[in-house]
């Protein structure tokens, strides 16, 4: 049988666009010439995650051999730890790099979407686990110190945000201490943003959640900074209950990100209206 074209492997995907520049300090620039498989990604973790259930963190290929073919995935991994994986697949491996990045944080959704699955069991999904998964999937967390730049995300100035602040933005990618004036940022949580970014398109659009982080936020080295977000956001979401519905979520145009698409670095590429649409 023929290997889905899809999901074939591309051994350069991480030097294909900015957006994918924090995997390679995640893989501390080891370049991947295959699939990396389960093992071989636990084995970037530096010490193992416990899930809410006290079971450590496990990935099993989604196989005849999956351990607990009756649970569904959500429950397999609430009660046994494991995410169930398919091999040679780029959402999955997408999925298993926002683990590593966001272990906290995905730890809380699993069990966000586990009580709303026991208060309606079924098919019909809830208000909540709609926003929950709009995170999950298409989630894009931006981190700012000044309250005044989330504002003008939310209010879609994205001439404001993109062009005359685009100075503020932290250099993706960068693992060195950020410049002093660095105060805003982009970091993907939904790993279904990094599967579309292997084929970009203009109305390529995440959904935003904004976290505020201290002035010295971007003067941290890039895993240091996933560390604190991830710490943020948790506890964020667990305070505020903010996943209730999905309010808390803006949409964001990803390829307007400075850095995320080589285009944007002239001003008039925002200038399409199309794309970067006013709030209505």
């Amino acid at each position: 049988m023929a290997k889905n074209i899809i999901n074939q492997w591309d051994p350069d995907f991480l030097n294909s666009s900015l957006i994918f520049s924090d995997l390679n300090i995640l893989l501390k620039n080891t370049p991947l010439t295959d699939w990396p498989g389960c093992s071989g990604l636990l084995a970037l973790l530096d010490k193992p995650v416990i899930l809410s259930s006290g079971q450590q963190l496990d990935m099993r290929v989604q196989d005849k051999t999956l351990p607990f073919p009756e649970m569904g995935y959500e429950e397999r991994v609430y009660k046994k730890g494991i995410i169930s994986t398919r091999e040679q697949n780029w959402h999955d491996l997408f999925n298993a790099f926002i683990w590593l990045l966001f272990p906290k944080t995905k730890i809380l959704l699993n069990s966000l979407h586990m009580q709303e699955l026991q208060r309606q069991p079924g098919k019909k999904r809830t208000p909540a686990r709609d926003a929950i998964t709009h995170l999950d999937e298409s989630g894009i967390i931006i981190a700012s110190s000044d309250e005044n730049l989330i504002n003008h995300l939310k209010n879609h100035q994205w001439q404001t945000l993109f062009v005359q602040s685009r100075s503020c933005w932290s250099q993706q990618g960068n693992n060195s201490h950020q410049l002093k004036n660095n105060s805003i940022g982009a970091f993907v949580f939904g790993h279904g943003m990094y599967e579309k970014a292997l084929k970009p398109f203009i109305g390529f659009t995440g959904k935003a959640y904004c976290i505020k982080v201290d002035n010295n936020f971007y003067q941290n080295d890039k895993m240091t900074q996933y560390a604190v977000l991830d710490n943020l956001l948790c506890n964020d979401l667990q305070k505020k209950r903010s996943l209730s519905n999905s309010d808390h979520l803006s949409p964001i145009p990803i390829l307007g990100v400075p850095g995320w698409s080589e285009e944007n670095k002239d001003p008039d590429y925002y200038n399409n209206k199309a794309y970067f649409r006013a709030k209505l």
